[in-house]
């Protein structure tokens, strides 16, 4: 039996503080600065993470998922879905699609895509996450069709 800790056992333990720390920043959404310092460290963790255990290992994707929350607490839902969606991704490559961390990070997406507006990126993003909605849920799923139909509501724009 290997005695190194699972990726299911969280972060590694010299970096523990550090995610704590920019974790502590969801309990005060409202704290601004306290959100902008947290999202400065997450950058520079994701930039660690990545070139100690590559963009497609647990660690990294765990925290890039961490970024997406924090793009949205800080009022950037088309920035948030993008994580989601690269995070899908992520997760697709190293569990498959039908893993409940893959499911996670698509529904994630979908819900911070719901709170885009601006009619541009709703269809940019949107686009996109109908097709990976499709991949991980299904053509026919609750979500796949949401997706499609709030797309189809919005003017197409020329890519």
């Amino acid at each position: 039996m290997s005695s190194s800790p699972s990726p299911e056992d969280g972060p590694p333990a010299a970096y523990q503080d550090r995610i704590n720390a920019v974790v502590a920043a969801f309990t005060r959404p409202d704290d601004r600065e306290g959100l902008a310092a947290a999202a400065i460290e997450a950058e520079k963790l994701d930039r660690e993470f990545t070139a100690q255990y590559g963009q497609q290992h647990v660690h990294t994707v765990r925290l890039r998922e961490i970024r997406g929350w924090l793009a949205l607490l800080t009022g950037q839902p088309a920035v948030a879905a993008r994580w989601y969606l690269h995070t899908t991704g992520l997760q697709i490559a190293l569990h498959g699609a039908a893993h409940a961390e893959t499911e996670g990070s698509v529904r994630r997406a979908v819900h911070t895509w719901q709170q885009v507006k601006e009619p541009t990126e709703v269809v940019k993003i949107g686009g996109d996450l109908a097709e990976v909605v499709t991949a991980v849920l299904g053509e026919g799923s609750d979500a796949a069709r949401f997706v499609r139909a709030r797309v189809a509501r919005f003017p197409q724009f020329p890519q």
